[in-house]
């Protein structure tokens, strides 16, 4: 399952679901399934799939347990907890979408960092996105962020993301464009 078509692999996921005997159908599919909710970042559909999966699929099954945990930290907004919990040894058939799931929050956690704080301590940076003191630094530098000289924790000073600017265009110039296009059909 790769993330690039992650919409069709959940789509065709869903059916097998559906389609599946008795109305249960396997560990691996259910995993799959899972993988794709969280890296899509639908947790309320992950949910509802924690809940349709049979207990006795469910009870046992430690990739399974792994996930909801995951799940739960997502959910709760804990990121500290959901590196702890994402940090497993997958099935091959989900690993990659997981790896890719860790590296997506560590790129939507530093984002947020860049927008919402004016500063913050290399350590807290380091926690909130499970990078190493040698990756802050590195990351601070390909970002042009500024980190202040001293003894540990240093403090960061991340600078704001541009702001892409919307083109403006005057409701003037988009009727006199409208106007152009209903003659243009017209003859």
């Amino acid at each position: 399952m790769l993330p690039e078509n992650i919409d069709q692999q959940i789509a065709a996921l869903e059916r097998q679901e559906l389609e599946a005997p008795n109305g249960v159908a396997s560990l691996q599919l259910y995993t799959e399934l899972f993988a794709a909710y969280l890296y899509k970042n639908e947790l309320s559909q992950a949910r509802f799939l924690w809940k349709r999966i049979p207990q006795n699929i469910k009870s046992g099954n430690a990739e399974l347990e792994r996930m909801f945990t995951v799940l739960q930290c997502l959910w709760s907004n804990k990121n500290v907890e959901f590196y702890r919990a994402i940090t497993f040894e997958w099935s091959k058939p989900i690993a990659k979408v997981m790896g890719e799931l860790k590296e997506k929050v560590q790129v939507e956690t530093i984002n947020l960092i860049g927008r919402a704080y004016s500063s913050i301590f290399e350590n807290v940076f380091a926690e909130m996105t499970n990078h190493s003191p040698d990756a802050v630094t590195e990351t601070c530098k390909s970002l042009n962020w500024e980190i202040i000289d001293g003894s540990f924790p240093r403090l960061i000073i991340p600078k704001k993301p541009a702001i892409e600017k919307i083109a403006y265009t005057s409701c003037e110039d988009q009727l006199q464009k409208l106007t152009d296009f209903v003659s243009f059909l017209e003859n």
